[in-house]
């Protein structure tokens, strides 16, 4: 359905993602709006690496109810408040995508829309 463009001619990614992904015959969009490190009890998952886990959960929990898997998402943004979680954010995001790549854009932003959040992920997959 896609294929993956890390041309020689720019530079390679940086971590586990595409440059760019070309989607070809895709019937279906899923845009998922930025999913936060809250519970499903409606708590805040503590730390950093905690709201990241929560996020991914949201993340599938969302593409299963559109009956998707991460083998579709074709484009993930995450925004980041501390730098210093950009080596943990890879960490987490490729135990959870499992080899699975996509596009993907990082920012670190000065804040979230609650001072408390840390991450916020969102994703567009394609089937």
């Amino acid at each position: 359905m896609y294929s993956v463009h890390n041309p020689s001619t720019v530079a390679p990614p940086a971590s586990n993602y595409a440059q760019a992904l070309c989607v070809e015959g895709a019937s279906r969009w899923l845009t998922i709006s930025g999913q936060i490190g809250i519970t499903p009890d409606g708590n805040l998952a503590g730390n950093s690496r905690g709201q990241m886990e929560e996020c991914w959960s949201r993340i599938f929990a969302l593409l299963d109810d559109a009956g998707m898997d991460k083998s579709n998402l074709v484009k993930i943004t995450v925004f980041l408040t501390r730098g210093e979680d950009v080596g943990l954010y890879r960490e987490v995001r490729d135990k959870n995508l499992d080899g699975h790549v996509a596009a993907s854009t990082l920012l670190i932003v000065s804040g979230l829309a609650d001072p408390s959040l840390l991450v916020e992920i969102e994703a567009i997959a394609a089937a």
